[in-house]
Formats: structure tokens, C-alpha cells, sequence
């Protein structure tokens, strides 16, 4: 019985593939950045913080408003593993929050051949007489034959698989402006007639964007003198203004908005 527990558990192993899927399956989003060198990190300084979570993009949203950046995540399809891995790979890649998601997606079944020793024995009684010189003699007794062989039976198995995913964040220091941006999707170029702009998709709460109500779904076109259309467009002026006050300029809905806004100092 016990060898054949050993038997389906090595079976188990095997379909859920490393011991430590959450670091085998690892995808980093810091370009292979040192974060730890990172001027604006505030790195962990205790174990991280585990949640459970329900909308990947609600609860990314949140995390970026409170001022944490993605670090990784980790994506597989498995059986049961051990979700202290994930803890681990956080501490690997200095992660001071992990957010957790599973979905069954079904289970995986079959059996697996045990072969096992299979020695068997057979007797046989001898009995019988004798007579010679020295006189008559009788006898009996019992002979032994062993025969060495294996025998295979089927040892059945249910492995319960699931979609993992773990994603890993780290806090960050206050921010120059306080928004997350993304590229205009043609329906808003379209809206707003002009290629020009970003989305806001998040702002930070309590940055200087926050204080001047810049609100999410925004699209900011100019800091300062500074038409703002990409990610390196918004990077330059954030750079060239940073600890100034400067004007901004936005569209919500179908008006163009100023706004005066106090902007923080690069950590």
C-alpha cells in the first residue's frame, strides 16, 4: 500500500511539472532592472502582503492607484500547488504585495503501471523405504521449490488542474505628476479628432495630478509648452518641469480643460 501512494504521488508530481511553478513560470516586467537600485523604490522591509484577488484589471487599477508598480507575475496551469511558492518568488524579486487568482479548469485522469516482487513457493512430501546391508530404513519428508517472478497491476489517479496567477507589486515614492498613461485607441482619436494625446488610465491618489482633479479617462495633451502623444513625450515634460507649477492641458468628454498643477520633484 505504501509503495503504491509513493507510486501516485510521483505521478502527481510529474503532471504538475517543477516543484515551484511560481518561479519556473516567472515573466518579469522591469526589463531586467536592479529594482533595488531604483532611486524611486521603497523597497519591502517585512513579508510581503498576501491578497486574493477577483478582477485582475479592477485590482490592478487600485494597486496603481496607491502608488504600486508591476514587478511580474507568474501564469501556469498546474494541479494543486503550494501557494507559499508565490510568497517565496516575492521575496525573490523583492515584491512588498502578491496578488493571487485560480480558476479550475478541469481534471486530468489515468492509471499507472505497479510492478511489484511476485516470489512463490510450492512444496512437495516425499515418503519411501529402503533396504540394504545394514538392514531395511524408511524416510519421508518435504521438498521446497521457489520461483521468482513480478506481477503489474494498475494504480488509477484524478489530478484536479487549475489556471494559476500571481502578480507581484512594489511601492513606490511620491510621483512628479501622479498619472499611469496609456496610447489613444483609434474610437478616441476618432472622439477627440487628433492623434495627439494620452490616456489617463489611473491617478495616483494624493499626487499633485490627484490634488488638481484630473480624473481617470481624461486625455492629457500638453504639460507646460510640451505637446504630450506617447510615453517619452510625457517622461520629457515631466523632466523639463518637475518642482514647477505648470499649466495642463486636457479634454474631458467634448471640452478642452486647464489646469494649474504643483508638480513633485524626481526622487
Amino acid at each position: 500500500m505504501i509503495r503504491q501512494f509513493i507510486v501516485v504521488f510521483g505521478v502527481i508530481a510529474l503532471l504538475q511539472g517543477c516543484a515551484t511553478p511560481f518561479a519556473q513560470f516567472y515573466y518579469d516586467q522591469t526589463g531586467g532592472a536592479d529594482i533595488t537600485k531604483l532611486p524611486s523604490v521603497v523597497l519591502p522591509t517585512g513579508e510581503p502582503k498576501v491578497y486574493r484577488g477577483n478582477d485582475q484589471e479592477q485590482d490592478a487599477l487600485r494597486m496603481f492607484e496607491d502608488n504600486y508598480n508591476l514587478v511580474g507575475y507568474s501564469s501556469f496551469n498546474a494541479g494543486n500547488v503550494d501557494e507559499n511558492g508565490a510568497v517565496t518568488q516575492a521575496k525573490k524579486v523583492n515584491a512588498s504585495v502578491v496578488i493571487l487568482y485560480s480558476k479550475y479548469t478541469g481534471s486530468v485522469s489515468g492509471s499507472v503501471p505497479l510492478t511489484l516482487p511476485d516470489t512463490r513457493t510450492s512444496s512437495t512430501s516425499l515418503s519411501g523405504s529402503a533396504y540394504g546391508s545394514g538392514g531395511y530404513a524408511s524416510y519421508s519428508g518435504t521438498a521446497y521449490t521457489t520461483t521468482y517472478g513480478t506481477q503489474t497491476t494498475y494504480i488509477p489517479y484524478t489530478v484536479h488542474r487549475s489556471d494559476y496567477l500571481a502578480t507581484y507589486w512594489i511601492k513606490m515614492k511620491p510621483p512628479i505628476f501622479g498619472t499611469h498613461i496609456r496610447d489613444l485607441t483609434p474610437e478616441i482619436k476618432q472622439q477627440i479628432g487628433s492623434n495627439k494625446g494620452v490616456l489617463i488610465y489611473a491617478v495616483i491618489k494624493e499626487s499633485p495630478a490627484f490634488e488638481a482633479d484630473i480624473l481617470k479617462g481624461d486625455v492629457l495633451r500638453k504639460i507646460g509648452d510640451i505637446a504630450v502623444f506617447d510615453g517619452e513625450s510625457y517622461q520629457k515634460a515631466l523632466t523639463e518641469y518637475q518642482g514647477r507649477e505648470v499649466d495642463v492641458l486636457i479634454i474631458r468628454g467634448d471640452k478642452e480643460l486647464h489646469k494649474s498643477v504643483k508638480l513633485g520633484m524626481r526622487s
